[in-house]
């Protein structure tokens, strides 16, 4: 009677594995393909089929399509040794999805069932290669005005911007928006030569104070004026003396950047000519 009944559970047992040296090795079927394959970006809402390496059945079905905690409804269908699973409803595109088919789900024709199985697969409607693509143009965007586009451009599509971090984050990538200190304090470059505008030359000023006091100034009040209001905004700048053809001690200011001392705009923002650089280089007098 012992003997019969460990030959019965040895018996109930065999179905799902076989021991050998004291392991158990799974025998039920596994996954030899997927479609569309793990981690795969396609274009549009599509059935997933499973394919395994023998003819399987329904055994016990548990069959999970999730977009993050989100369970979505499928229906699944088995041919022979592929189950294909069919969302319900079109997936959205931007989404990253996961699809688990439970131990024990299915199983081979003599009832092994399978190991838990799950594959990823993003929607979107751009590849991979487009999607880093459009990363590097809307960082450069960034990086040179301090915002991000409000589109990312694919010929004549359109993706906007918010959507288009939520695609590329699917893949784990991202936009650095991280405005730096020395980017936040250039953002003040142009209020400050706006204002420096409004100034007229004099030779009866010789500092900041003395220009603002009557309304002009020479190159040096403005220098002095640039220089202050600069350092203030926290922006690294120098004032720097040379020979003109009016003056064998013109100054002018520089500001850096990268490593590279820059001229100020002057030009750019209307200030008067006489306080224009006419070169790069010269003799520092004074530097933040």
């Amino acid at each position: 009677m012992l003997f019969g009944i460990a030959l019965i559970l040895n018996v109930s047992t065999s179905a799902a594995a076989t021991v050998t040296n004291g392991t158990a090795i799974h025998t039920g079927p596994k996954v030899v393909s997927v479609n569309p394959a793990n981690n795969a970006i396609v274009l549009k809402s599509q059935t997933v089929k499973v394919t395994f390496n023998s003819t399987i059945k329904a055994r016990s079905p548990w069959i999970e399509l999730k977009n993050g905690n989100t369970v979505i409804s499928t229906n699944y269908n088995i041919s022979g040794s592929t189950i294909s699973v069919t969302p319900t409803t079109t997936l959205a595109t931007g989404v990253k999805y996961i699809l688990s088919i439970h131990t024990n789900s299915i199983s081979d024709l003599t009832g092994n069932g399978n190991s838990l199985y799950s594959t990823t697969f993003t929607v979107s409607p751009i590849t991979l290669a487009q999607m880093k693509d459009g990363q590097t143009r809307a960082q450069t965007f960034f990086n040179n005005n301090q915002r991000l586009p409000n589109y990312v451009n694919y010929g004549t599509t359109k993706i906007p911007i918010a959507q288009f971090q939520t695609i590329i984050a699917t893949q784990g990538l991202k936009l650095n928006t991280k405005i730096t200190a020395s980017a936040q304090s250039k953002q003040s470059l142009p209020a400050i030569m706006e204002s420096a505008s409004k100034f007229g030359y004099s030779h009866d000023a010789h500092t900041a104070v003395a220009m603002e006091a009557i309304g002009a100034g020479d190159c040096w009040a403005m220098s002095d004026y640039l220089y202050t209001k600069m350092t203030a905004a926290g922006i690294t700048t120098r004032i720097i003396q040379y020979a003109t053809s009016f003056s064998q001690r013109h100054r002018s200011v520089q500001y850096e950047e990268n490593g590279v001392w820059i001229n100020v705009p002057y030009k750019q923002y209307g200030v008067n000519m006489m306080f224009w650089n006419t070169q790069s280089t010269g003799a520092v007098i004074k530097c933040s």
